[in-house]
């Protein structure tokens, strides 16, 4: 049987950073890790459906692993969501973007940064829900960090796609610079100096890091990780 696992290091960073933060700035408990099990067997179950959706031939191959996916998911989320109903609410503002997803992908133009920003917010709820799981309500500190989050993929993705797919794009590559400088200014002048500093970092390495040279994918997702893990840990423990 097929299982159809995600390969995207970009998309598990974006699936895990969210929570994490989330939980960190309210009350991390074990029914964090249990809704984090049902949420990452319903990301699985986007595997076998993006097969789907791509080559509907294939529906034969991925109805095993996604009747398994989604089964595990409800299994590990419903109890969660029976403490936390209102959860459910946060859910229903993930749909759209989730099927906007579905239709970029049914276009077969998922590399389109738009596509990425749309899975960049619909993430970015997660945010919401860990910190409803640690503290029961959702108030501006929580919508700050999605906030803080959305943007700091944003300028992730921006950095990617320079060494990549917009390589040798130098409008592109300025346009990354300016978002990169324009983000560490922001927060500053909000007084917000902690962010400011988490996105500092990823500023010098977008804007310092070489160009000219050909990145293999692990590297560069290894970096992604490393700086994921810088931005979790100032987030997460110093704002």
């Amino acid at each position: 049987m097929n299982w159809f696992i995600p390969r995207e290091h970009g998309a598990w960073a974006m699936l895990i950073v969210p929570y994490i933060l989330g939980m960190l700035v309210s009350s991390a408990s074990w029914l964090h890790l249990i809704f984090f099990i049902g949420v990452l067997a319903f990301y699985f179950a986007s595997g076998p459906l993006l097969a789907y959706i791509r080559k509907p031939k294939l529906k034969k191959e991925v109805i095993p692993s996604l009747c398994i996916y989604i089964s595990c998911g409800l299994l590990f989320t419903l109890p969660i969501l029976y403490l936390f109903p209102r959860i459910i609410f946060i859910g229903f503002l993930i749909i759209p973007f989730f099927l906007l997803n579905l239709f970029f992908a049914k276009l077969k133009k998922e590399r389109l940064f738009i596509n990425d920003l749309v899975a960049i917010i619909a993430l970015s709820f997660l945010v919401l829900i860990s910190y409803y799981i640690g503290v029961g309500t959702v108030d501006a500190k929580s919508l700050l960090i999605m906030v803080i989050n959305i943007i700091f993929f944003t300028a992730s993705v921006f950095h990617v796609k320079t060494l990549i797919r917009e390589r040798g794009n130098v409008k592109f590559l300025w346009s990354s610079h300016l978002f990169h400088g324009v983000t560490v200014a922001l927060f500053f002048l909000l007084s917000l100096p902690v962010v400011a500093v988490a996105f500092l970092v990823g500023m010098l390495k977008a804007w310092f890091m070489p160009k000219a040279k050909r990145y293999k994918p692990i590297e560069i997702g290894l970096i992604e990780i490393a700086n994921s893990i810088v931005f979790v840990v100032i987030i997460g423990v110093f704002l």
